[in-house]
């Protein structure tokens, strides 16, 4: 007996779209969490009932409004005996004095920073791979990651911040070890002996939920491109609809391929991005992209407000959320992690947040995108062929 055509997929349809099925570990609760207002309040909220442990790390941790109530956070968390182990990129936080993190040493916080440059002793490898990441676990039951850093341009307009766009998605069950696992071995290798912690002897999660997700990371020499390859590989399995939203998206040829080649079998297809990101010369790039997807039937949208997040949705059935940028700093430098969902549920809502930030952005159309100047096409072709060292 067939399935009708209005029936919901089954489990086993479902399981295509993730590059390796055997991978999925079933028994998780998630939640999508957007922009910093809604996900600022859960983390802090997090934090301050953390009874054992809190491992956290950030790409950019700001010596702001909200860093400090972060801060605060986190030194009440050790003071009150719970083990703090907080990881900062050191670029990342280039802007945050070195005081800040000094004074959560002085509550009793584990701070390290991930690659310090010390210039009696350059090391051009590690000014280029950053940590890319922004994870918080606590007590390892319940874990968070997603493209919001801990900084007031992820805070609402109404509060004073930025009111940049993103997402984050909240975890519970047995993956919640594999991302602090991550954290760990990372940490393990630039933190004190005394400081570190075995990820074997973390104790697993019992099953919060009927949710099946994987947890891909990228390590320092190792799996460089494991993220690319789950996205490429949902990007061919897609059928009806596809939405990519991505702050500096300027993929490699193999992806925009699977982009250009859905849209010409049918597949809806949208981009969302930034009228104007912090990385002027990767919007350039990105614009050079354009014309092909639009001339494959591809609708593209330019949000005023800075769009930060970093989101792939496939046919209502798939969802990545997490740190990588479709560009290749993160491709083939920076350490990142996405968490990939397999829910129809929890992409339905991931697809209505990107339509309704698509409703509230510029949509480019071909004929009026191809009368621009032929100065603006140099600098975009210019980017692109840059891509690599941007």
């Amino acid at each position: 007996m067939t399935a009708s055509p209005n029936s919901p997929p089954t489990e086993r349809a479902l399981t295509r779209y993730a590059e390796d099925p055997r991978l999925l570990i079933p028994g998780h609760a998630v939640r999508l969490l957007r922009n910093g207002a809604q996900a600022f309040p859960v983390w802090l909220e997090a934090i301050d009932q953390a009874r054992h442990r809190v491992s956290m790390e950030m790409y950019i941790f700001s010596d702001d409004v909200i860093g400090r109530q972060f801060a605060e956070a986190l030194a009440r968390a050790a003071q009150r005996g719970v083990q703090v182990r907080l990881l900062y990129d050191f670029v990342g936080c280039r802007e945050t004095p070195a005081a800040f993190f000094q004074r959560m040493r002085g509550f009793g916080v584990h701070v390290v920073g991930y690659h310090k440059y010390r210039f009696w002793r350059p090391r051009l490898w590690a000014l280029i791979r950053r940590n890319h990441r922004k994870t918080l676990v606590c007590d390892g039951q319940i874990a968070f990651t997603g493209g919001i850093n801990i900084s007031d341009e992820w805070m609402s307009k109404a509060d004073g911040g930025g009111g940049w766009l993103d997402a984050a998605i909240e975890v519970r069950g047995p993956a919640v070890t594999r991302i602090e696992g991550t954290f760990l071995r990372l940490w393990n290798r630039r933190a004190p002996k005394r400081m570190r912690l075995d990820p074997a002897t973390l104790p697993r999660p019992a099953p919060a939920g009927t949710v099946p997700l994987t947890v891909i990371q990228n390590r320092e020499r190792f799996d460089r491109f494991a993220i690319r390859r789950a996205a490429l590989h949902a990007i061919r399995e897609s059928r009806a609809r596809m939405f990519v939203a991505n702050p500096y998206f300027v993929p490699d040829r193999g992806v925009l391929r699977a982009l250009l080649m859905a849209a010409r079998r049918g597949v809806d297809v949208r981009l969302l991005v930034p009228l104007a990101s912090d990385a002027r010369l990767l919007d350039f790039a990105t614009r050079a992209i354009f014309p092909p997807l639009l001339a494959a039937g591809a609708r593209i949208f330019r949000s005023p407000v800075v769009t930060h997040t970093k989101a792939l949705m496939v046919d209502d059935a798939f969802v990545s959320i997490g740190s990588y940028n479709f560009d290749h700093r993160s491709l083939a430098y920076n350490l990142e992690l996405v968490v990939n969902v397999i829910d129809p549920a929890y992409a339905t809502e991931v697809g209505t947040m990107l339509v309704s930030d698509m409703a509230a952005s510029e949509e480019v159309k071909a004929d009026t995108f191809g009368r621009r100047g032929w100065l603006g096409r140099l600098v975009e072709r210019i980017a692109y062929g840059l891509r690599r060292w941007l």
